[in-house]
C-alpha cells in the first residue's frame, strides 16, 4: 500500500462546496482522493505540456458515455411510444368491428413490426402488408 504524507492545502467556500458536490454523487470518494485525483490529472496533463492527445481521450470517453445513456433513454421512449400509436391502431380498429381474435392479432403483430425494425416502419411497406402483399 502507498504511504501518504499529510500536507495543509487551502481551499475557498467555493471550491470546498464543488467538492462535497463531487462526492455526493460519486460514492467511494473523501476530499483528499478527489484532490490526489485532480493532481494526477494535472501531472499527467503537465508531464504532456499541455498535450491535447492527453485529454483528448478522456473527452472522447465521457461524451460516449454521454452519448450511450442518451441513446438508451431515447430507444426504451421510442419503443414505448410506438406501442402507444399500435394501441390507438387497435382502439381505431375496434371501432370498425373487429372480433377479438383479430385485435389480438393486430397487437401481436403490431409489437413485433415495432421490435423488428426498432421503431422505424416504412410506410409503403406496412400499406404493402395491410393489402396482403407482404413482401416477408
Amino acid at each position: 500500500m502507498e504511504e501518504y504524507k499529510k500536507v495543509t492545502v487551502s481551499f475557498t467556500k467555493d471550491q470546498l462546496e464543488k467538492l462535497d458536490e463531487i462526492m455526493s454523487k460519486e460514492q467511494g470518494y473523501s476530499r483528499s482522493s478527489l484532490v490526489r485525483e485532480a493532481v494526477d490529472y494535472y501531472l499527467g496533463y503537465h508531464a504532456q505540456k499541455g498535450s491535447v492527445s492527453y485529454l483528448s481521450p478522456i473527452i472522447s470517453q465521457n461524451i460516449k458515455l454521454v452519448l450511450s445513456r442518451f441513446e438508451e433513454n431515447l430507444s426504451e421512449m421510442l419503443f414505448k411510444l410506438a406501442v402507444e400509436v399500435s394501441k390507438s391502431n387497435i382502439l381505431s380498429a375496434r371501432n370498425c368491428e373487429l372480433n377479438d381474435y383479430a385485435l389480438n392479432y393486430l397487437n401481436d403483430v403490431s409489437e413485433q413490426l415495432v421490435a423488428e425494425h426498432n421503431g422505424v416502419l416504412d410506410l409503403e411497406k406496412a400499406i404493402d402488408f395491410v393489402n396482403g402483399e407482404e413482401n416477408g
